[in-house]
C-alpha cells in the first residue's frame, strides 16, 4: 500500500483508502493491521508526502521500465512491486524528497541527481533520512549522488525509507 501511496505522489496524484466496515461497524484483524502499518509509516515519512509537489521526474529504478497498455482503463496489476532500487520523488519549498522503496544495505545511489543527469540538479549540501536527525555522509558526481545508510535499519525501513536532499 506504502509503494502505491508514494507512487501516485510523486504523480502529483491522490490516494483514497477505503476499509469497508461490516455491521459492527468495527475493522476486521487484516485491515487494522494493514492500517496500522501505513499509520506506522505516515508518523515518520509524512513530511515528504503532506503538501508536497512533484519534481521534474517522478521516479528512477527498475520497475520505470514497465509497459503499460495504453488502451487498458486500469492499468494498477501490471506495475511490478517496488523494491530498495526503486526511487520516487517529491518536494517541498526547496526540499526534494527521495522515496527509496525498501532498505538499500550500506549505501543508496540516485542516479538522477548526478550532476550529469538531465534534470540538472543543483549540489546537494545536506542529506538527511527522515525519522533521525542526523546528516548522512554523502558525494554527488557525474553519476549520482551516493549516500551512506546508518548501520541500524530503522523499524519501517522494509517499507522503505525517505531522504530529505538540500541544496546549495
Amino acid at each position: 500500500m506504502i509503494d502505491l501511496l508514494v507512487d501516485i505522489v510523486s504523480k502529483n496524484g491522490n490516494l483514497l483508502l477505503n476499509f469497508p466496515l461490516p455491521a459492527s461497524g468495527e475493522l476486521d484483524r487484516d485491515e487494522v493491521r494493514v492500517l496500522q502499518g501505513i499509520t506506522d509509516w505516515m508518523a515518520v515519512n509524512a513530511e515528504g508526502i503532506y503538501a508536497s509537489r512533484p519534481w521534474k521526474i517522478n521516479g528512477e529504478g527498475p520497475a520505470m521500465a514497465t509497459v503499460v497498455d495504453p488502451k487498458a482503463q486500469f492499468n494498477e496489476g501490471v506495475q511490478p512491486d517496488l523494491g530498495a532500487q526503486d526511487i520516487r520523488f517529491t518536494t517541498k519549498g526547496a526540499m526534494l524528497y527521495a522515496f527509496v522503496q525498501g532498505w538499500p544495505r550500506g549505501e543508496v545511489t540516485i542516479r538522477a541527481l548526478g550532476t550529469a543527469s538531465a534534470q540538472r540538479p543543483a549540489r546537494a549540501a545536506d542529506v538527511r533520512m527522515l525519522g533521525r536527525n542526523e546528516a548522512l555522509k554523502f558525494t554527488q558526481d557525474e553519476s549520482g549522488l551516493r549516500v551512506g545508510l546508518p548501520a541500524e535499519k530503522p523499524a519501517t525501513a522494509d517499507i522503505g525509507i525517505t531522504l530529505r536532499v538540500n541544496f546549495v
